[in-house]
């Protein structure tokens, strides 16, 4: 367990512009424009997840928790507040998001079903869970109980398209990196 959470290696100059290159796309795919909002702070449907899979898969749990937590700051700030105040909650979440794709994809031969396990954990804990209590703490229990119902629903319809999306993409970056010992 140790090992699996070691930084040794993790932040070299070459993982550092790999994950700067990755964070400069999750904050594009982040965007309002490419983002459908439901309300105040509620992404609707956003493909920024990709790129959390993506980092986590290549540098590990811990380059995955501070990609995470810059990934989630510096979005708000590329999107002006758009979404609404600042709630570091968030942060939490896209952190633990990283979190659970590590423990799935990093230095693990990448299989469907494990994708879908992954998803379907940070569906039940992360976006289900977590932040359906951020929501209900920055907007109260009404609020929040209207925005759980349109998450899960919102979720499950979009669950099998992320699914499919992660289990054609990770392997062939990870084959492709492994192949040109791009990192």
């Amino acid at each position: 367990m140790s090992k699996f959470f070691s930084i040794k290696g993790v932040f070299t100059p070459k993982h550092l512009a790999a994950m700067a290159m990755l964070l400069g796309v999750r904050t594009i795919l982040n965007l309002p424009f490419l983002t459908i909002y439901l309300g105040p702070s509620f992404k609707l449907i956003t493909f920024a997840y990709i790129t959390d899979a993506l980092c986590a898969m290549l540098f590990g749990p811990v380059a995955g928790l501070a990609f995470g937590f810059a990934g989630d700051f510096i979005g708000f700030l590329a999107s002006a507040g758009t979404g609404g105040a600042y709630f570091p909650g968030f942060a939490l979440s896209e952190m633990l998001t990283c979190l659970i794709f590590a423990c799935f994809f990093y230095k693990k031969a990448i299989k469907v079903p494990q994708v879908i396990a992954a998803w379907m954990i940070n569906l039940a804990v992360v976006l289900l869970g977590l932040n359906s209590l951020w929501l209900i703490l920055m907007y109260g229990m009404d609020a929040g109980a209207v925005f759980t119902v349109a998450r899960l629903v919102s979720n499950l319809v979009q669950a099998p398209i992320h699914i499919v999306i992660l289990a054609l993409l990770l392997p062939r970056v990870r084959q492709l990196t492994e192949r040109h010992r791009l990192l």
